[in-house]
């Protein structure tokens, strides 16, 4: 017995607007200075409901941990809301989804966010997940990431009681996002549309969504690289990395994931760069288990970058976008990266990636992947 999940999704030019609708009178808005300092935070604001009050914790960190979580649900649960919003990029839309549950259950500990507990969420309050990048895909997922406090793991939490009631994607929050960001986040959400499509919890659902959002994105990601205000490209890429994110959220992710939560925590390089970067290898690497989901993916990317399997298409691809393919491009240095070894094998190792992956990786096979970037 499969489950589909997902919050209702507001999409399209002026979604944003859908907010002034809703009935809720104190509003927490989940963000981070940049937001703030962009003016998005400002865009928001203006389309809360008129009668409305509302508080803002602006400072989430890039990489929250447990304790940033507990800091701020402080201040939320003293103003009491009855919708909290995540706006933000996957770390403040993470905070909120935790910070949401430490709200509703004052009792609960951080990592009963499992799917084996009953969290009986949503006495107090509703959640709303609101992205200004495309990619991470956690307002459509039931999943946050929150980094231990040394920042040398992440931790994967899991509920589906934390995914969003509503989900919205509004391309003029995305307008002025910059390149780099663009292509770091989306590469992630393409990453997500691969795993998702070949693991071996895929189902019709997650297939479905995980070939429309590798199209959407695929399509639209260079034009957007381009010319950045072509709104029409930024609505494909954002619909599309959500519905990665909801792809993934409804079938697991694969070993790339694994390898790149372990490399972002030694390194703190960028989840989606991170993830990417180890893409092509894990697609060469589980071939054999999954031809027909890569084959499926292929087709679905436009014809100029096809090389007659999916890593080698991947590759193309990144290659024009700007997506690096090997460490030195990361800026790591190989005997840094050499000397981290046994520690991200044994962290990619913990991950539910390397379990659901389309074929298993040992030890060694899993060193020869991560020697495969030098």
């Amino acid at each position: 017995m499969w489950f589909f999940r997902s919050p209702s999704v507001v999409f399209g030019e002026d979604a944003l607007s859908f907010l002034n609708t809703l009935d809720f009178r104190k509003i927490a808005i989940i963000t981070d200075e940049n937001i703030k300092k962009a003016g998005l935070l400002d865009m928001l604001r203006k389309d809360l409901p008129e009668e409305s009050e509302s508080m803002v914790v602006s400072d989430i960190p890039e990489e929250p941990t447990l304790s940033d979580i507990k800091e701020r649900v402080a201040a939320v649960r003293e103003f009491a809301p009855d919708l909290v919003i995540g706006l933000g990029g996957g770390s403040s839309m993470d905070a909120a989804k935790s910070i949401f549950t430490l709200y509703e259950r004052p009792d609960l500990d951080i990592y009963d966010i499992t799917p084996m507990v009953k969290l009986n969420l949503r006495n107090k309050s509703r959640l709303i997940l609101i992205p200004t990048t495309s990619g991470t895909g956690s307002e459509c997922t039931w999943a946050a990431v929150l980094s231990d406090e040394d920042h040398t793991r992440k931790n994967e939490l899991a509920s589906p009681e934390i995914i969003a009631d509503y989900a919205i994607l509004d391309p003029a929050l995305v307008r002025k996002l910059p390149g780099g960001i663009s292509r770091n986040t989306a590469v992630d959400a393409i990453t997500h549309a691969v795993e998702a499509r070949s693991n071996q919890w895929r189902n019709y659902y997650s297939d479905i969504f995980a070939e429309k959002a590798m199209e959407l994105i695929t399509r639209s990601l260079p034009v957007v690289l381009k010319d950045p205000d072509n709104l029409a490209a930024r609505e494909e890429v954002h619909v599309g990395a959500s519905m990665a994110g909801t792809a993934f959220s409804n079938s697991q992710i694969g070993l790339a994931h694994a390898m790149g939560h372990s490399l972002g925590a030694h390194f703190r390089i960028p989840h989606g760069i991170t993830v990417a970067l180890y893409l092509p290898q894990v697609v060469e690497f589980s071939e054999t288990e999954a031809k027909d989901s890569y084959h499926a993916l292929m087709m679905k990317m436009p014809e100029k970058y096809r090389k007659g399997n999916l890593a080698d298409s991947l590759r193309e691809f990144f290659r024009d976008v700007g997506q690096p393919l090997n460490i030195k491009d990361c800026n790591i240095d190989e005997s840094e990266y050499r000397e981290n070894m046994e520690s991200l094998i044994s962290l990619a190792e913990e991950s539910t990636g390397g379990v659901t992956n389309p074929r298993e990786a040992s030890s060694s096979q899993l060193k020869i992947l991560f020697e495969n970037v030098i």
